[in-house]
C-alpha cells in the first residue's frame, strides 16, 4: 500500500473515530429512560381548575449502529386530571383508556436514523396507528440535543415534531469540549410545519375559514434544557416546556387562557448490547413532523346522547339560556364519533329528538377526509343514498387533486368485491354498484385497472339480469375505451340473438369515440342486420351524425362517410313502431369567440315483441370549440312490462279518461256554453251524461282506484335516472312511484280532515316549543405540539331562537288561556385544548353568552255578554336581557 493510500485510510479511520466520539448515543449501547408528558389547560392567574392528562412510559433506545436507532415504549400509563390540591398541583387518576393506550404504545418498535444529529428519518412498522406514531415522534424530538459548536450561542436548524425549526441553542458549563448544560428556545411560529391544520366545519356556517388569521392570536413557544454526561456525552435529563397563550384574553402576555405541554426524560440505565441489526429498508420512510389524524373517540356515544336529552328538557326546566352552550357540546361530541358508533347511536337520537327542534349543519363538509366515513357508511348500510354520495365525494376529490389516495383505493376494492367477478350476486345491489362505478369511472379505472376486466365478464354473463348487463356496459361511459374493450363491446353488438337494448347500449358506448375500424365493422354488421329495431336505431343515429351542426364533429363525419363508402343510409321507418335516435343541433358563431354549439338528443327504443317503448332518453349537450362536449342535462327511463300500467292510466276506464270526463261535467255551466261544447267535442263525450259526485271526491276516488288497480297488476320493471353535468344524481324504481302514490293519497285524505283536527287540538290544548339551533360561526384547526399531540383551537358562534307556546280553549265556560314565551340565546365559544385521538381529550373553554326572553300569560273569558281579559303576575323572574 502506497503512502498516499495509507494517509487516506488513516484520515477515514480518524474521521470515523471522531464521529463516534462526538455522537450523543454510542453504537452497541442501550439507553433506558423514564418518560413523562403532561398537558394542562386553564386560565392561568385566576382559577385553580385545570384540565389535562399525563403520560408515563419506560423508553428503550437501542443503538445497533452509529446514528441508527430502535425505539421501544413499554409499561405506559395514561392518567387524567380531576382537580388541584392545596399546593395547586394537579391531582391525577387512571384513565379508563389507560390499558388500551399501554397496549397500543408497546405493540410496535420504531426504527429511525439521524444525520448530523439534526436530520431525522423514521421507518415505522406496518400497521402502526398514526396517533401512536405521533406520540413516539414527540419522544424522539425531545431526545435531539445538538452536538457542541465552537460558539456558545448559535442558531441551528433542527428537525422536530413541528417540522424544520430555527432553534436558539446555548451551550453552558463546558468541561473541555463537552457542554454539561444545553438550552434550546424556539418560537414555534418560525417552524415550517407549525401551520393550522384545518378541521372540517359546518357547510351552512356564515363565518368560517378564518384559520390563518386566528392562528396569529396564539403565542406559541418551547424551551428545552438538557443535562449532559460530561464523560460519556449522552443525555442524563431532558425537560421541555411548551406554552400556547390566547393573546386576546391574556394579561402581560403571561396570564390568561393557556395550554401547556411539559416533557421530561430521566436516564435510568445504560448498558451494552450485541444486536447490530437495524435494517429498515423494507419499511416506508417518513419524516419527524407530526401528521394530522382524525380526533375520533370510540366511547363517547352515551355522553352525546345524554347531551341531546338535556337539550330536550331545557324548556321544562326554564334553562333556555344554556341551550346554545349545550348545542355546541352536542355538535363537538357528534363530530368526534366513529362511524360505527354514530350508526348505532342514530336510532336512539331519533327517538330522543322531538320534531320541534331543528339542528342545521351539525356535520361537516364531504371532503377527502370524509370519503372514509362515507365508505364505512356504505359498507355498513348499502343504499342508493350512501353509494351515490360516495361516488360524488370520490369524483369531486379526484377532479380537484388528480391523485388516488388510500381511501379511494379502498373504495375501488369495495366496489370490485360487490361485483363478485361476474355480477352473480344480489341483482339490486349489483345494479346499484355498477351505477356508482359508472359515476366515478375515470377514478375507478385509475385506482383499479383490473376493474374493467370484471365489467367485461359481467357483460358476458347470461346468468345476470339484463338490467345488470346493461349497467355493466354503461359503467364504461367515463372510462378510456381500450382495444380490448372495443373488441368485447363489438362482439356483444354483433350478437344477433342478444336483446335489442343491450346491443344498442354497447353501440352507444362505442360511438362515444369510435375508431375508423370500429365504424367499418359497424357498417358491415348493419348491412346484414336482421333485427329491424337495431337497424332502425343505428341508421337514424348515423344519419343524424351526418346532418349534425355540432362543433368538433367534423372528424367523426368524415370517418362515417369513409365507412359508408358511398352506400346510402337506410331511410327512417315509422317512429311509432321502430327505435329511433333524434337529434337537433345548432351552431352559433360569436365574434371574438370560438364557435359554440348546442344539441338536444333523444333515444326511443322499442320492445320487439310489442310496440311499446322499452327505453327512452333525453339529453342536452353544450360544446365549445377546443373543449370537450358537456352534457348539461340527461333524463332516462328503461324497463319492461309497461302495458298493464299504461292500460290503467290511459285505457277506456283508466284514470285520465275517467277523470277528464268528470271534470268536463263539473265545468259545464261554469264556463261559456261555446267553450263547454268545444271541450266535450274534443274529448268525444256527450252533453247528456250525468255527474253525480262532487268533483274533488270523484278525483280522489279515481286516484284510489288507480293505486289499487296498479297494486293488483304485476309491477313493471323499470328505473328512471337523472344526470346533470355528467354526474348521475340517482335513480328511482317504478315501485317507488307506487309507494309515492299511496303517500300522496293519504296526504290528501289528511288535508280533508284538517279542520276537524284543528277543532280537537284547540279543545284539548296545544303546548309546544319550537327552537332552531344554528352554528353561524364555525372555525376549527389543529397545531402540532412537542409531545406529538394535537393542539385544538376553535372559535364558534351559536344562536338558538325559539318560543314556547301554549293555547287552551274551554268551550263550555267560554274561557281561553294563552302563554307565549319567545327567547333567544347567542353564545360565542373559544376552545383551546389537547386531543389524543382514541384515548383522551382535554381543554379550556371561554364562553360569552347573550340571552333574552320575554313572555306573556293571559286569560280570556266571556260571561254574561262581557269580555274579561286578565294578565296574572309572573310566577318566576323573567330575564329580559342577560350578558355574561
Amino acid at each position: 500500500m502506497g503512502p498516499v493510500q495509507l494517509l487516506l485510510l488513516l484520515l477515514l479511520l480518524s474521521s470515523g473515530v471522531l464521529t463516534q466520539d462526538a455522537a450523543r448515543f454510542k453504537s452497541l449501547r442501550k439507553y433506558v429512560y423514564l418518560y413523562e408528558a403532561e398537558t394542562s389547560s386553564g386560565i392561568t392567574g385566576t382559577a385553580d381548575s385545570r384540565s389535562g392528562s399525563k403520560i408515563t412510559c419506560k423508553v428503550e433506545l437501542e443503538v445497533p449502529q452509529l446514528c441508527q436507532f430502535i425505539l421501544r415504549t413499554m409499561h405506559c400509563s395514561l392518567r387524567e386530571t380531576f382537580g388541584v390540591d392545596t399546593e395547586r398541583r394537579a391531582m391525577l387518576r387512571k384513565s379508563k383508556n389507560s390499558d388500551d393506550f399501554a397496549n397500543a404504545m408497546s405493540k410496535h418498535e420504531l426504527k429511525f436514523s439521524t444525520q448530523d444529529g439534526t436530520k431525522v428519518k423514521l421507518y415505522p412498522a406496518k400497521g402502526e396507528p398514526l396517533n401512536v406514531l405521533n406520540l413516539k415522534r414527540g419522544i424522539i424530538s425531545a431526545l435531539l440535543a445538538p452536538t457542541e459548536t465552537e460558539e456558545n450561542i448559535k442558531t441551528i436548524p433542527m428537525d422536530t415534531v413541528y417540522g424544520k425549526c430555527d432553534s436558539e441553542v446555548e451551550f453552558k458549563s463546558r468541561r473541555g469540549s463537552v457542554a454539561e448544560d444545553i438550552s434550546i428556545n424556539r418560537n414555534l411560529k418560525a417552524c415550517d410545519n407549525f401551520s393550522p391544520i384545518r378541521d372540517y366545519v359546518s357547510p351552512v356556517a356564515i363565518v368560517k375559514g378564518l384559520n390563518i388569521p386566528l392562528s396569529t392570536l396564539l403565542s406559541s413557544t418551547q424551551s428545552c434544557h438538557y443535562s449532559i454526561d460530561a464523560k460519556k456525552k449522552h443525555i442524563r435529563d431532558a425537560v421541555c416546556s411548551e406554552k400556547h397563550l390566547f393573546l386576546p384574553s391574556s394579561y402581560k402576555n403571561q396570564y390568561g387562557m393557556m395550554t401547556e405541554v411539559n416533557q421530561t426524560l430521566k436516564l435510568e440505565d445504560n448498558q451494552k448490547m450485541n444486536n447490530k441489526n437495524s435494517d429498515g429498508d423494507e419499511l416506508e420512510e417518513k419524516g419527524l413532523a407530526l401528521e394530522s389524524t382524525d380526533a375520533k373517540f370510540s366511547r363517547q356515544g352515551d355522553a352525546v346522547l345524554k347531551i341531546l336529552q338535556e337539550l330536550q328538557k331545557l324548556t321544562a326546566s326554564q334553562q333556555n339560556q344554556q341551550r346554545a352552550k349545550l348545542f355546541y357540546k352536542f355538535v363537538s361530541g357528534l363530530r368526534s364519533l366513529h362511524n360505527n358508533t354514530l350508526g348505532f347511536l342514530v336510532p336512539k337520537m331519533m327517538e330522543t329528538s322531538r320534531s320541534g327542534h331543528v339542528y342545521p349543519g351539525t356535520l361537516a363538509f364531504s371532503t377527502p377526509k370524509r370519503i372514509r366515513e362515507i365508505l364505512n357508511m356504505a359498507q355498513y348500510q348499502p343504499s342508493r343514498a350512501s353509494f351515490y354520495g360516495l361516488s360524488h365525494a370520490v369524483t369531486k376529490f379526484y377532479n380537484e387533486k388528480m391523485i388516488v389516495t388510500e381511501e379511494i383505493a379502498d373504495v375501488a376494492d369495495f366496489m370490485v368485491s360487490l361485483l363478485r367477478t361476474d355480477c352473480s350476486g344480489d341483482a339490486e345491489l349489483t345494479y346499484l354498484t355498477l351505477r356508482a362505478i359508472g359515476n366515478m369511472g375515470a377514478v375507478m379505472e385509475k385506482a383499479k385497472p383490473s376493474l374493467k376486466a370484471s365489467l367485461r365478464t359481467c357483460i358476458r354473463n347470461q346468468a345476470a339480469s339484463l338490467s345488470v348487463q346493461k349497467a355493466a356496459i354503461q359503467a364504461f361511459r367515463k372510462m378510456t375505451i381500450t382495444e380490448e374493450d372495443r373488441s368485447a363491446l363489438l362482439k356483444e353488438f354483433q350478437e344477433g340473438d342478444a336483446p335489442t337494448d343491450k346491443r344498442l347500449a354497447t353501440y352507444l358506448i362505442l360511438m362515444k369515440n369510435p375508431s375508423p375500424s370500429d365504424l367499418t365493422k359497424i357498417m358491415r354488421i348493419l348491412t346484414r342486420e336482421k333485427n329491424e329495431q337495431v337497424k332502425s336505431f343505428v341508421a337514424s343515429h348515423i344519419a343524424n351524425i351526418l346532418d349534425s351542426d355540432e362543433v368538433g364533429i367534423e372528424d367523426l363525419k368524415s370517418h362515417v362517410e369513409e365507412a359508408l363508402k358511398g352506400n346510402e343510409v337506410q331511410t327512417a321507418k315509422d317512429f311509432r313502431k321502430f327505435s329511433q335516435n333524434y337529434q337537433v343541433s345548432k351552431r352559433v358563431s360569436v365574434p371574438g369567440l370560438n364557435p359554440v354549439s348546442a344539441k338536444v338528443e333523444g333515444n326511443v327504443i322499442f320492445d320487439p315483441s310489442s310496440y311499446v317503448p322499452k327505453e327512452t332518453m333525453l339529453k342536452t349537450t353544450l360544446n365549445l370549440y377546443g373543449f370537450g362536449p358537456s352534457d348539461i342535462f340527461e333524463l332516462g327511463l328503461d324497463g319492461k312490462g309497461f302495458e298493464p300500467t299504461l292500460e290503467a292510466l290511459f285505457g277506456e276506464k283508466g284514470f285520465f279518461p275517467d277523470t277528464a270526463s268528470k271534470a268536463l261535467y263539473w265545468v259545464d255551466g261554469k264556463v261559456p256554453e261555446q267553450v263547454s261544447k268545444a271541450l266535450f267535442d274534443y274529448f268525444g263525450y256527450s252533453h247528456d251524461g250525468k255527474q253525480d259526485q262532487e268533483i274533488t271526491k270523484a278525483i280522489i276516488l279515481n286516484l284510489e282506484k288507480l293505486i289499487k288497480e296498479l297494486s293488483k297488476k304485476e309491477a313493471p320493471e323499470g328505473r328512471a335516472f337523472l344526470r346533470i353535468l355528467g354526474e348521475e344524481l340517482g335513480y328511482m324504481k317504478l315501485n317507488d312511484f307506487k309507494l309515492l302514490g299511496s303517500v300522496v293519497l293519504e296526504c290528501i285524505k289528511t288535508l280533508q280532515r284538517i279542520p276537524e283536527m284543528i277543532a280537537q287540538a284547540i279543545s284539548k290544548g296545544v303546548d309546544k316549543d319550537l327552537f332552531v339551533h344554528y352554528m353561524f360561526m364555525d372555525n376549527e384547526f389543529e397545531l402540532p405540539t412537542g409531545a406529538g399531540l394535537q393542539l385544538k383551537f376553535a372559535l364558534s358562534g351559536i344562536v338558538t331562537p325559539g318560543a314556547k307556546v301554549a293555547v287552551k280553549l274551554h268551550q263550555k265556560s267560554m274561557q281561553a288561556e294563552l302563554i307565549a314565551k319567545p327567547s333567544v340565546a347567542v353564545e360565542f365559544v373559544t376552545h383551546l385544548g389537547i386531543n389524543m385521538p382514541e384515548f383522551a381529550r382535554s381543554g379550556v373553554e371561554m364562553n360569552s353568552n347573550i340571552f333574552h326572553e320575554s313572555g306573556i300569560e293571559a286569560h280570556v273569558s266571556v260571561k254574561a255578554g262581557q269580555l274579561k281579559f286578565s294578565i296574572p303576575a309572573p310566577k318566576a323572574p323573567t330575564k329580559l336581557l342577560s350578558i355574561r
